[in-house]
């Protein structure tokens, strides 16, 4: 019998593989991805209280440009990082949400370093 290979379950045993290893704390928040198909997201995260600090994310009101390419990505990432900054954070640990660090996922991060988030 042929099985069927289930791409987001192999996502999520990836994603608690590393979320073992990596927590926000106050001083350092974690800056969490998740991208769907037509969007993606981002949230800064204090784990030691359980509370979103800050997101950004493509399904915005005024986004403007469809989410689901490396262009929205990037204005993700920058939206994200200008917002924590306002929040005062500039540290963070980058939870990459069991993905792969490329494509949207690595546009995201890169454009939030540019921004002037340090991880």
């Amino acid at each position: 019998m042929v099985k069927k290979y289930d791409s987001n379950a192999q996502r999520l045993r990836r994603h608690k593989r590393v979320r073992a290893h990596i927590s926000g704390t106050a001083a350092r928040p974690r800056l969490d991805v998740f991208r769907s198909s037509k969007h993606i997201y981002a949230q800064v995260i204090d784990d030691a209280t359980g509370c979103t600090l800050v997101a950004a994310a493509s399904n915005e009101k005024d986004f403007g440009i469809y989410g689901g390419n490396i262009e929205a990505a990037k204005k993700v990432g920058q939206l994200v990082a200008e917002r924590a900054k306002q929040a005062g954070i500039e540290n963070v640990v980058f939870d990459r949400g069991g993905y792969l660090y490329h494509g949207r996922v690595q546009a995201l991060a890169e454009s939030a370093r540019e921004a002037g988030l340090k991880f």
